[in-house]
């Protein structure tokens, strides 16, 4: 099995990717549905074990800094 993962280029192999299953992870529409999709993996006894407080609004801010970021992909660049 090869997991492949690429940018357009016209030196990758057209027959390759024709052949090829093609999986999809889109981001979740919102910044709250991104938010809770960001958490989803974190269980609640890792998020007690972090030993200083900051780690918790620093990973509030990182996750909602990530899902402004996701948000925004959608509008792509204007101008």
């Amino acid at each position: 099995r090869v997991w492949i993962t690429s940018q357009p280029t016209p030196e990758f192999p057209i027959g390759l990717l024709q052949l090829a299953i093609k999986l999809t992870n889109e981001p979740p529409q919102g910044i709250q549905a991104c938010l809770k999709r960001t958490h989803s993996w974190l269980t609640q006894d890792t998020f007690e074990s972090f030993s200083r407080p900051e780690w918790r609004p620093l990973l509030y801010a990182v996750s909602f800094l990530h899902a402004g970021v996701q948000e925004r992909r959608k509008f792509q660049s204007m101008g």
